[in-house]
């Protein structure tokens, strides 16, 4: 029973250890109040704390919901917001060893031109690039 006991502890340390090693989750940007991109795909705007998160969007309600989404303590968020090709797409991928985010941009082929919005949120402490 001992055995059983410990066995049971160690998978509930694993289970919190796993979720404080999440590198990057996606935030849901539907019902929000975003501000609009006017230009093509670029870097994202970097908000590492609650006071960055009301520069970027003034809306009090979208801030509200976006503090219960992330935990600036050891996050921060990622806001890509561009106009393009209705087929542009932003693709996160973590390495392996979970030391770097690379966000792949595709450009899309169709001459429609739409806003696009992608919010995800980060590990402070993990580096991320971007590729074309």
């Amino acid at each position: 029973l001992l055995a059983l006991a410990a066995g049971g502890a160690m998978l509930c340390l694993n289970a919190s250890a796993d979720e404080t090693k999440q590198v990057i989750k996606p935030i849901d940007v539907k019902g929000l109040k975003l501000t609009q991109g006017r230009e093509a795909f670029k870097k994202p705007t970097e908000i590492t704390s609650a006071e960055g998160l009301a520069q970027v969007f003034p809306d009090k309600d979208t801030q509200e919901k976006l503090k219960k989404e992330v935990n600036f303590e050891s996050h921060k968020l990622l806001y890509f917001a561009w106009s393009g090709s209705g087929q542009d797409k932003v693709n996160p991928a973590v390495r392996a060893d979970k030391t770097e985010v690379v966000f792949a941009f595709t450009p899309g082929r169709t001459r429609d031109y739409r806003a696009h919005f992608h919010l995800f949120a980060i590990r402070k402490d993990v580096p991320y690039k971007l590729t074309p």
